[in-house]
C-alpha cells in the first residue's frame, strides 16, 4: 500500500513539472494586431498591439520595426513617448505613428514625408519582447500592410446604419459604419442609457475589421425609450473623428472644444 502511495505521489509530481516546463517553455504571443485591416491610409496614427499574457513595459519600441518592400527597415516610425502606452492588465501595447510626420505643414512632415506611403506595402514586424515572468516570444510576428491614400473624411453618424433591439428580447443592437474605425475608440465612447438616463448593462464586441460594433445586454431590453451617446472623440485610424480632421484647417472644427457628447435617441417596442 505504501509503495503504491509513493508512486503515485511521484507520477503527481511528474506531471506537475512537466506541466510546469510546458508553461516555461510557452513564450508571449501577439494575439491581435488592430487594424485588423492589411489595407490602411497613409496617414494612419495609432495600431494597438495585443499580448497572450501580461509583459513588460519598457524596453519594447525598439523590438517593433516596420520593412518596407525590399526588406529595409522603415526610420523613425513610431513615437517614441517617455512611458510606454500599455492598458492597465499589461497586454495591450498603443503603437503611435509619429503625428509630427503624419500632419501636413509640420517640420517633420516637410523634411521626410509620411513613413508610409501609399501604393507600398510594409511589414510591421514584432518579436524578441519578454512577459513579466522574463519569457521571451518565441515566434517572430508579422503583418503585412498595404498602403493606400490619406483618409481625409471624418466619421459622420449620418452614415450609420443601426440596428434595433427588440423588447423582451436579449436581441443585439448593432452599429454598421461606413468606414472602418479605431479598435480602442469604439469601445470607450459609445454608451447607451436608458429612459432614466442609466447605462445599460452588456458586453460589447467589435468585429468586420472594426465597421461593426454589437451590444449585447446583460439584461432583455425593456419597452421604453433609449440613448446612444457618442462622444465626439470617437474616431478612425487616421485620428479623424466626429469633431473633425486630425489634420484639420483652423476654423474647421464642428465644435471648439473636444469630447461633445453627441446623442442618438431610439425606442424600443
Amino acid at each position: 500500500m505504501g509503495k503504491a502511495i509513493v508512486q503515485l505521489l511521484f507520477l503527481f509530481f511528474l506531471i506537475v513539472w512537466n506541466t510546469a516546463c510546458r508553461q516555461k517553455a510557452n513564450g508571449p504571443i501577439v494575439q491581435a494586431v488592430y487594424p485588423s485591416s492589411n489595407i490602411l491610409p497613409e496617414n494612419l496614427l495609432r495600431m494597438y498591439v495585443q499580448f497572450s499574457v501580461p509583459m513588460k513595459t519598457v524596453g519594447n519600441l525598439e523590438r517593433i520595426k516596420l520593412f518596407d518592400e525590399e526588406g529595409h527597415e522603415v526610420q523613425h516610425v513610431f513615437f517614441n513617448n517617455v512611458h510606454e502606452l500599455w492598458n492597465t492588465e499589461q497586454t495591450q501595447l498603443t503603437l503611435i505613428l509619429d503625428p509630427a510626420r503624419v500632419k501636413t505643414g509640420l517640420q517633420a512632415n516637410q523634411e521626410l514625408g509620411r513613413a508610409i506611403q501609399p501604393q507600398h506595402k510594409y511589414t510591421l514586424v514584432v518579436e524578441g519582447l519578454e512577459d513579466v515572468r522574463h519569457q521571451k516570444m518565441e515566434q517572430r510576428f508579422e503583418k503585412k500592410i498595404n498602403v493606400v491614400k490619406a483618409d481625409l473624411r471624418a466619421p459622420d453618424t449620418k452614415n450609420w446604419m443601426l440596428t434595433m433591439p427588440k423588447a423582451n428580447s436579449k436581441t443585439d443592437f448593432t452599429i454598421q459604419f461606413a468606414e472602418m474605425l479605431d479598435y480602442y475608440s469604439m469601445q470607450q465612447r459609445l454608451i447607451v442609457t436608458n429612459s432614466e438616463n442609466k447605462p445599460v448593462k452588456g458586453l460589447i464586441s467589435v468585429e468586420k475589421q472594426e465597421t461593426l460594433w454589437r451590444f449585447q445586454p446583460v439584461s432583455p431590453w425593456e419597452k421604453g425609450d433609449y440613448v446612444l451617446h457618442i462622444n465626439s472623440r470617437l474616431e478612425d485610424p487616421a485620428g479623424n473623428n466626429l469633431n473633425g480632421l486630425f489634420d484639420h484647417k483652423p476654423g474647421s472644427l464642428k465644435h471648439p472644444r473636444e469630447g461633445v457628447v453627441e446623442q442618438i435617441r431610439f425606442t424600443i417596442n
